[in-house]
């Protein structure tokens, strides 16, 4: 029922909208087909039965023991705000893990759509068509809009944030710069990791208010937009600078033991043969940037072929291939990305986000969940140097022409 529902809404959109028509349809068929295998468990998808049963076992525990109560207490540091938003179907509608996996379902072939907005706004439609379609058949995208996981839910949230970001850069609105720090909120509460790119977006916030003002001063003049837009901008970094704002997953900034500690943990607690190799362990200041540049690298692109050892292993590094080779588009396109000053801004994010999950990962496993999410910044940023995968009924008209 709920995936008719979904496709209901999605061919009104697409009536409304017809240029996402192709796209849209294939995301959400291809979503669905994996939907439904796993869940009459004709196949049975990577991660299905560990935080993906976790996540729904909680949300049938918020509806019995809360009900419509659980928004009550519906933002909290725990780690299970997917599992409150569940719970409240459940509630409504009654439990069903097919309608758990089919929300994750409408928000991954949304998120298709946002990154067609995102591409849209930063370089052009054609562009955007491209992006989608890679979104489309991404594979740990189609894997993630598939199951009860974070992932989805945090892809769907940092598309709406960095529209926002970009909607902010274009116009300059106080009412862009909330809109965007309320979504990074809640980003908090989905993983604490996934909102340190609202913390770059306000220093450029706040050093381009400064200008302004500055330059403002020097003609005797006060723009009070500008003063609040800093104002407003400033009282967040100031709150985390002092550790008044507390982010899951993030350790201080001041105490480098700790950072320490956490980065090398993440490789000594883990089955070796999925743990980064020893010698990433940090082991004093010295090694910290060499080690953090190897780190990130892994983050993005392990298993390596020699670290080969199972199947499983096989799709992972398929995955870390297809990393690199947008990364390649991406240096393709690193003088349009430079010269536009939102993708020149998204980048910059981009790289503090692989570099700060890069030092707190320690397997491949894991890095294949964490870099999921932020893979849709890589696509937006190469979509203008990308190959088209499907082309346009038009430029098949021109073909057949040229034939005759």
């Amino acid at each position: 029922i709920f995936l008719s529902i979904i496709f209901f809404f999605i061919f009104v959109w697409i009536k409304k909208y017809p240029e996402t028509k192709n796209f849209l349809l294939v995301a959400f068929l291809l979503r669905a087909i994996c939907v439904v295998l796993d869940n009459y468990e004709i196949i049975t998808l990577p991660g299905s039965n560990a935080d993906d049963d976790t996540f729904e076992r909680k949300a049938r525990a918020f509806s019995n023991n809360y009900g419509i109560l659980v928004l009550i207490d519906f933002f909290k540091l725990d780690s299970f705000l997917v599992s409150r938003i569940i719970s409240l179907f459940y509630t409504i509608f009654g439990e069903s893990k097919m309608m758990a996996k089919t929300i994750s379902l409408s928000l991954g072939t949304a998120s298709v759509y946002l990154v067609y907005v995102l591409s849209n706004i930063l370089w052009d439609r054609r562009a955007a068509k491209k992006a989608a379609w890679v979104a489309v058949f991404f594979p740990t995208l189609i894997l993630y809009s598939s199951l009860t996981l974070r992932e989805v839910y945090i892809v769907f949230f940092l598309l709406l944030g960095l529209i926002s970001i970009a909607n902010y850069m274009r116009h300059e609105k106080v009412l862009s710069l909330i809109k965007t720090l309320i979504i990074f909120y809640i980003l908090i509460f989905l993983h604490g990791g996934a909102s340190i790119g609202v913390f770059v977006f306000l220093l450029y916030v706040v050093i381009r208010s400064l200008k302004k003002q500055f330059a403002g001063l020097i003609n005797f003049k006060i723009i009070i937009s500008h003063f609040l837009i800093s104002l407003i901008a400033i009282i967040p970094i100031i709150l985390f600078a002092t550790e008044n704002l507390s982010i899951p997953y993030l350790t201080t900034i001041y105490d480098i033991d700790s950072i320490f500690k956490k980065a090398n943990i993440a490789i000594e607690r883990l089955d070796a043969n999925t743990a980064y190799p020893d010698w990433l362990i940090i082991n004093n200041i010295y090694e910290f940037f060499p080690k953090l540049l190897v780190k990130t690298i892994y983050f993005l692109y392990s298993p390596f072929a020699w670290q080969i050892k199972s199947f499983p292993q096989i799709i992972g590094f398929i995955d870390g291939t297809l990393y690199l080779i947008l990364t390649i588009y991406l240096i393709k396109n690193i003088k349009g990305i430079w010269a536009n000053p939102i993708a020149r801004l998204l980048f910059i994010i981009f790289l503090t986000y692989i570099v700060i999950h890069g030092l707190g990962v320690g397997n491949f496993g894991t890095a294949i969940r964490h870099r999921s999410k932020f893979v849709v910044i890589l696509i937006v940023l190469a979509a203008p140097v990308l190959h088209k995968f499907i082309f346009n009924s038009q430029k098949k008209k021109i073909i057949k022409n040229n034939t005759k």
